[in-house]
């Protein structure tokens, strides 16, 4: 298995220019040799029979590229346990995946691509803390529990798209609410939502319900703004020409803005902090203000994770390429005495 796939481009463009650059090289020596001399005085004037060595020394640095190459992919073995022991916190992601999310109005990226990338490198920056996610538009569904395994967060979160809720609408009530339900209230960990939304809730009554249940449990709820106050249209779908259509209502295209107002109020009567998402970089910001939480002691958690093996092709690129380096061009002129004196 490979950690890193996507440098699997990168190494074969390099591959197609190390090969044109042997062949342009080759050709280029082939070239000057010939206009030196021809072959049979090419031999009659060398010491000794012509040497395979720097061709052996330059399959071996290659050889060495390519396994330091391989290395950048991470390949990875066997799944084992391990046990947690550190300071961290119960983290219940809530995703808002409702159409709105497929606007792109974040230079370009969909909004929901945004909010993938930003969690995918948050999940990276956390080290002993819990992740759930729960994701929502009309309704809510759990999509990833509590857990300490970073990677089937993160697979989880990959396949989330709006067609995981067939009913649409921006329920942050239900989504708070699941959250919580999520939480062991007996458990001593630091609890906190993080919710991503793009909108606005209908139902006020029922997210202040909610609000109020967050903040008599002391859960603070951090809220991300993704969008722009510009807005986006919403795509959904291509017509027989291969043009985008965008959500209409009442035949006019509908534009999906940006709405911060309720987010700010959540985060403000919760204790928490509010974030703009304009970029992937804002994850950053969100990882800090997650840092400012005390973290408690825990031990006892176990989280699964893969053998690390791109130490193996490290070392061999290490000594192939030491091998190469201590490895001459030419041949010790004291084996090539006898055969050079049957010559005169």
């Amino acid at each position: 298995m490979l950690r890193n796939p996507e440098n699997l481009l990168l190494l074969g463009v390099t591959a197609i220019w190390v090969m044109l650059l042997w062949q342009v090289t080759a050709r280029d020596i082939r070239r000057r040799r010939e206009a030196f001399a021809s072959i049979r005085m090419l031999e009659r004037i060398a010491s000794h029979k012509p040497t395979r060595r720097p061709v052996v020394k330059w399959l071996m640095v290659l050889l060495g590229l390519a396994l330091i190459g391989f290395a950048l992919l991470r390949p990875q073995g066997s799944i084992f346990e391990e046990e947690v022991y550190g300071e961290g916190l119960d983290l219940v992601i809530a995703l808002d995946i409702s159409k709105s999310m497929y606007a792109n109005d974040i230079e370009g990226n969909s909004r929901l691509d945004v909010a993938k990338a930003i969690l995918s490198r948050m999940a990276n920056g956390l080290r002993d803390d819990r992740v759930g996610l729960v994701v929502f538009a009309g309704e809510t569904m759990v999509q990833s529990p509590l857990s300490y395994d970073k990677g089937a967060f993160l697979t989880f979160l990959e396949r989330v798209s709006p067609n995981l809720l067939a009913k649409q609408g921006t329920n942050m009530a239900g989504a708070i609410q699941t959250s919580l339900d999520r939480f062991d209230m007996t458990a001593s960990q630091s609890k906190v939502i993080l919710l991503i939304s793009d909108g606005e809730d209908r139902d006020q009554v029922r997210l202040q319900t909610a609000v109020d249940e967050a903040v008599r449990k002391k859960i603070p709820v951090f809220t991300v703004g993704i969008g722009s106050e510009r807005g986006g249209r919403i795509p959904v779908a291509r017509n027989w020409f291969g043009d985008i259509e965008y959500l209409r209502h009442k035949g006019q295209v509908v534009v999906s803005k940006l709405e911060e107002k309720t987010l700010r109020e959540i985060a403000d009567k919760t204790g928490a902090r509010y974030f703009r998402a304009s970029d992937i970089s804002s994850a950053k910001e969100v990882i800090g203000g997650l840092d400012g939480i005390k973290r408690v002691a825990v031990s006892g958690g176990t989280r699964l994770i893969r053998h690390e093996l791109y130490y193996v092709p490290v070392l061999l690129a290490f000594f192939l390429l030491l091998l190469e380096w201590m490895l001459s061009e030419r041949i010790p002129y004291e084996r090539e005495r006898d055969h050079w004196l049957k010559r005169i």
